[in-house]
């Protein structure tokens, strides 16, 4: 099975440098966490319900890391809203965006090279095994917005993604952007799905925002005070 978040990363990887791409970097985390959230819905074992997330199938997802995010929604004493969730989980599993890498690597799709900055700090680089695997998420996602094609509820969650991590830029050239920004814009908004997947889409999309913009005001505040 392919995880949202398995192709949010590969289009936020640079094969070149094998980094990821730096206008994604603030975002990344919580937008991974927001996939995790996303996939549980799209599966049908969560659901979204005035800003909630609701239980609606407990049952094994087959994946180690779903599941245990989902059995956290089940235990929860109450409900909970979505921005609660990506912003609790991306503070506990801050590792995450590794762990997707490390998952890319153990499936062969990436190849991880390690060395050393000034003889001491280790650093990590990721790069694409088959380039072609990463030109069709990304073919996928420019022929959802150029040729206008029927949106499916995953490809249309994938671009609100894609939006959300300022990576635009990199799947679309300089001279097709303002072309293609009030389609990105529509789809991001959940406009051009149907009303399920739009209330989805809508919804943790600004729960992903306003976790990234408190924790952007948190670490603001934090070095102003240093």
């Amino acid at each position: 099975m392919q995880y949202l978040a398995q192709d949010l990363m590969l289009l936020a990887l640079n094969p070149q440098t094998g980094k990821i791409h730096f206008a994604a970097s603030s975002a990344l985390r919580y937008s991974l966490m927001g996939t995790v959230l996303l996939d549980l819905v799209l599966q049908g074992k969560l659901t979204i319900d005035n800003n909630h997330l609701m239980v609606a199938n407990a049952s094994t997802t087959g994946d180690e890391f779903l599941d245990q995010c989902l059995n956290e929604v089940v235990a929860a004493p109450r409900s909970r809203t979505v921005k609660f969730w990506i912003s609790h989980w991306s503070r506990k599993y801050s590792r995450f965006p590794k762990v997707v890498l490390q998952n890319l690597v153990d499936l062969g799709v990436l190849v991880k090279q390690e060395h050393t900055v000034l003889w001491f700090f280790p650093v990590q680089r990721y790069f694409l095994t088959d380039e072609s695997i990463q030109r069709a998420i990304v073919n996928q996602v420019r022929a959802a917005v150029l040729e206008n094609i029927r949106l499916d509820s995953r490809t249309a969650v994938l671009i609100s993604l894609m939006k959300t991590c300022h990576l635009s830029n990199t799947v679309f050239t300089s001279e097709e952007l303002p072309e293609v920004r009030s389609r990105i814009q529509a789809i991001a908004n959940g406009e051009l799905v149907s009303k399920a997947v739009s209330e989805i889409i809508a919804t943790a999309q600004a729960a992903m925002i306003a976790a990234i913009s408190t924790s952007a005001a948190s670490s603001s505040s934090s070095s102003s005070n240093q």
